[in-house]
């Protein structure tokens, strides 16, 4: 096989990333990364402050990553995937015409609330499959159809952010499957977004994308002339639609070598699931909030959400803004010095759902929970991946029982696979052996699509064969009081 090479564009709720990713004989790897942060601003809006994301930043940082990976080589194509929910409303020149809201914000709330009452949330399952946040994007269009500046009447399109970005380098104006299928007002079986939901939402039809399939052999269209010269690409250079869902992508480079192996996209969410040929839309499914989101090649990923490293992430920008700056080696290395189990919280409360002093929220819902509150920086740690391990334990259990599927390995990629003591943990709590793969996944996966578009490759097992392989990392603990401990523990998170 020739030697090729693609750029993903990956975009992260805290950070973005633009990566070179060459394939030579065979193999896909990584030769180059731009990182850039990101995160929600707070902007004045008609109806108050509100949660948003800094479009210009993020296109800054990704026209500095074009130009400083564009340099590593010839490229065969472009394409972006991002976190799920979020979009950008455009008018008829292209322009947003209101902030982009990220799901971080409350504005939702009220209409989520109400459209589950509204419609009943067996008939919103039975029709989406997609579990109940009230950050989904049915609720956030239907709070924008609320909004007294009436941004749905000015607008001609509705882009989800990979979309969005993807019109900014090519002018495209379509969706892409993966992505919308996270929506919650879009059937995955028909390929189309859902009349009735977007009508009980005030959601207007006219504003919605045509809707492609990632793996799709025909390009979105050719990276924009002027941003071409100013990076020092081929104008000519295709931008393609891959899987533009984060997890999605990441799934895609997941080593799974079996229907035993749950897989876990591990950042600031873990995504904890297993990929089946069908979505499971039982009325258990539904009770235990498991969502079926469409993959790639037609699969679904049959999963359960956990709060992973916002926990930690947010800890920690309120230590440095306190003058304790602890980088990753450091949190770990003091979350190891402490006893495991002590204090155990639900690490998806809605307490610890929006950006703040998270410090401050975890005490105060360990005390309101009858736990321990850490006294330190270091018990805060352990707290938070203690938690962490404990809700993954629980979700491995649901995905497993009501796929039907019998857990045999987890699979890690992404960020936190590289946390070598949350990867104990998650041994320990669910007497799983655990295997890492790359923490670059969504990039490789990104990449990887972009080439079976180009190969016209149409299986996911041939898809994955361009990628490393899975590396055995951790093992349940030999220690029947790590074992008591962890199950004490799921027991107390499980409590009403």
């Amino acid at each position: 096989m020739s030697a090729s090479r693609v750029i993903a564009i990956d975009l992260g709720a805290s950070s973005g990333r633009v990566v070179g990713v060459r394939f030579e004989d065979g193999a896909a790897w990584i030769d180059a990364v731009h990182r850039f942060p990101n995160a929600p601003v707070r902007r004045a809006t008609a109806t108050g402050p509100r949660w948003c994301w800094d479009l210009d930043a993020i296109l800054a940082g990704i026209e500095a990553g074009l130009a400083e990976v564009a340099a590593g080589g010839p490229v065969a194509s472009i394409a972006v995937d991002s976190w799920a929910v979020d979009y950008g409303l455009l008018d008829a020149a292209g322009d947003l015409v209101a902030p982009i809201t990220a799901y971080r914000d409350e504005r939702h709330r009220a209409p989520f609330e109400r459209l589950r009452r509204e419609l009943g949330d067996d008939t919103i399952y039975e029709r989406t499959g997609v579990q109940f946040q009230p950050f989904n994007t049915l609720y956030q269009l239907a709070a924008d159809a609320d909004d007294p500046e009436r941004p749905l009447d000015r607008a001609a399109r509705m882009l989800m952010i990979p979309d969005l970005v993807a019109h900014r380098l090519c002018g495209s104006v379509v969706g892409e499957r993966t992505n919308a299928g996270s929506t919650q007002c879009f059937d995955a079986g028909t390929g189309d977004w859902i009349d009735d939901l977007l009508d009980a939402a005030g959601v207007p039809r006219r504003i919605m994308p045509e809707v492609v399939a990632g793996e799709s052999a025909e390009p979105l269209g050719t990276l924009d002339a002027a941003l071409a010269a100013r990076v020092g690409l081929d104008p000519a250079t295709p931008v393609r639609a891959t899987a533009s869902h984060d997890t999605a992508a990441a799934v895609a480079a997941c080593p799974i070598t079996g229907p035993g192996d749950v897989f876990i996209s591990s950042g600031t969410w873990s995504l904890v699931g297993v990929e089946l040929e069908a979505s499971v839309r039982t009325e258990a499914a539904r009770g235990a909030n498991i969502t079926n989101e469409p993959g790639i090649f037609g699969t679904t990923r049959f999963l359960r959400n956990v709060c992973g490293l916002w926990l930690l992430q947010e800890c920690r920008r309120a230590w440095s803004a306190a003058g304790r700056d602890h980088d990753w080696a450091t949190l770990a290395s003091m979350a190891a010095g402490e006893p495991g189990f002590r204090t155990v919280l639900d690490p998806d409360h809605p307490t610890l759902s929006v950006p703040g002093d998270m410090p401050a929220r975890i005490a105060a819902l360990a005390r309101d929970s009858g736990e321990p509150i850490p006294e330190s920086d270091a018990a805060m740690v352990r707290a938070i991946l203690d938690s962490v391990a404990v809700a993954t334990a629980r979700a491995v259990e649901m995905v497993g029982r009501l796929s039907g599927v019998t857990p045999r390995r987890i699979v890690v990629v992404g960020g936190g696979a590289s946390n070598d003591l949350l990867n104990g943990l998650i041994a320990s709590t669910t007497g799983l052996p655990v295997a890492v793969g790359p923490t670059e996944a969504t990039a490789l996966g990104n990449a990887v699509v972009q080439r079976a578009a180009a190969l016209g490759i149409r299986d996911r097992h041939a898809l994955r064969a361009l990628l490393p392989k899975a590396i055995e990392a951790a093992v349940p603990e030999d220690h029947p009081e790590v074992q008591t401990a962890s199950d004490a523990a799921l027991r107390r998170l499980k409590r009403p």
